[in-house]
């Protein structure tokens, strides 16, 4: 998929030590006039700030790559795509990886086209989900922060968070500002992230 031009598609890959297959995040940012390596030096110091998501990735885990895909006018995708050395700082017995935390990606825009999410795994402590799948207040409300501060230093570094719209059956617009990160207080899953 080519990346609107003047934006980039982010992937961070998260790998943890009992596990070879990384999972992955994805967002979209505006670039600013940056190119892709410093797209890609903005993502990492942002991720790298231990209030941030960082501090909530346990610490069996680690974020060991990004790629960054810059749009350019009429041309292909500028890719630059590195290794990460930025381990988890999150001392928690965190569930497999197919059970994640939900994050929100909220915009001012209406409908399906003004809504995103993306899936944290490795950052749940279980002993803080009640039999419901509800996480605990406290702990949700650290997370909460966590994803604020990661948010707000990815705007510090010029790289503010879109969502990147796709091809369908209406034209997808401009890509539309995220204006805030939301966790979901019920725990996730992906089926297909748990393998045999």
């Amino acid at each position: 998929m080519a990346t609107h031009w003047g934006f980039a598609d982010v992937s961070l890959f998260i790998t943890h030590s009992t596990d070879p297959r990384p999972a992955a995040i994805t967002f979209g940012v505006a670039a600013d006039g940056k190119n892709a390596s410093d797209v890609w030096a903005a993502v990492r110091d942002a991720t790298n700030v231990a209030a941030g998501i960082k501090g909530k990735l346990c610490n069996g885990a680690s974020f060991t790559r990004c790629r960054v895909a810059l749009g350019q006018d009429g041309n292909e995708d500028l890719v630059h795509d590195m290794p990460l050395a930025i381990a988890g700082t999150g001392a928690v017995g965190a569930p497999p990886p197919n059970v994640a935390l939900l994050v929100h990606k909220r915009t001012s825009r209406g409908g399906r086209r003004g809504r995103g999410r993306m899936f944290l795994p490795w950052s749940i402590n279980e002993v803080k989900v009640a039999d419901n799948g509800i996480l605990d207040a406290t702990e949700a409300t650290a997370v909460q922060a966590a994803l604020t501060t990661w948010f707000t230093e990815l705007n510090t570094r010029g790289i503010p968070m879109f969502l990147l719209h796709q091809e369908g059956q209406s034209a997808p617009g401009l890509p539309t500002a995220v204006t805030s990160l939301a966790l979901d207080p019920l725990v996730s899953s992906q089926r297909r992230r748990l393998h045999r």
